[in-house]
């Protein structure tokens, strides 16, 4: 961490541009792709291990850094939370805005439009911080920087990341490049353990194996019943495989790395 700039570099900013230049033009482009990966109940178990980690409380104040379609900010509204959501993007914060207007309109939700790896924010200004596909698109060594000073001692973080060596995931991203920006990459195993070993204390668990065989249902009209039964029979299946295979858990889709602050 000592080896981090005090100030984001030239060509990170640029970097930093080309991300927002794309959400703010194009990110509309894959409200269907991320409604029909997203929607409740798939990334369910995934989320609810993260809330769970953050040993959340009624009333307090959370960041959702990078809060994208808004899913997570809803979530985090209707149990009584103060959000504190951010995004490079004024397009999917207005979005979001929207979303929870319409589902949680008493909700105690703010919008702050900012770079993750610069927010404005005191130092200490959060226990608990939450992100949702957001890592990948951040230098992760100014990410971490950004969590040790806005959790206080004892605070805690977690984030959903989808990774690299799935190849039914990595096949879909090869077909549709114009979906995503050309900085951001999913991240690799070696990546995530690397951003994990920047804090004290930290685990990783992992999602969906077989699990993303299920999608081939959500795609048809009326077969979302039988999308959620193989969801759920899939999702027992690779409970069984992550503990006893690290090829198979090398290719999870998705993992939920958790780590806890602590000062050097």
């Amino acid at each position: 961490m000592d080896m981090i700039p005090e100030e984001i570099t030239p060509s990170r900013r640029e970097v930093i541009q080309r991300e927002l230049a794309w959400h703010e033009e194009e990110a509309h482009r894959r409200f269907g792709l991320d409604a029909l990966l997203y929607d409740p109940p798939a990334f369910d178990p995934v989320v609810e291990t993260g809330f769970a980690f953050l040993q959340l409380q009624a009333n307090e104040r959370i960041l959702d850094m990078g809060c994208g379609e808004g899913k997570e900010a809803l979530a985090l509204a209707e149990l009584g939370l103060c959000v504190i959501a951010t995004d490079l993007s004024l397009a999917q914060l207005q979005r979001v805005r929207q979303l929870i207007r319409a589902r949680c309109p008493a909700a105690a939700v703010y919008f702050v439009q900012a770079n993750a790896e610069e927010l404005p924010f005191a130092a200490g200004s959060f226990r608990v911080v939450y992100g949702k596909a957001i890592l990948h698109h951040l230098d992760l060594a100014y990410a971490a920087k950004q969590l040790k000073r806005l959790l206080p001692p004892g605070g805690r973080a977690s984030f959903a990341e989808p990774m690299a060596h799935h190849p039914l995931i990595w096949l879909g991203r090869f077909l549709t490049p114009s979906l995503r920006t050309r900085d951001e990459h999913p991240l690799t195993a070696v990546e995530l353990d690397q951003f994990a070993e920047m804090f004290a204390q930290a685990e990783i668990t992992n999602f969906f194996f077989l699990t993303p065989l299920s999608y081939i249902f959500r795609i048809f009209p009326r077969s979302e019943r039988l999308f959620i039964r193989l969801h759920t029979a899939l999702q027992k299946v690779d409970g069984r495989l992550f503990p006893a295979s690290a090829f198979v858990r090398r290719l999870a889709w998705y993992k939920v790395v958790n780590v806890r602050f602590e000062p050097e």
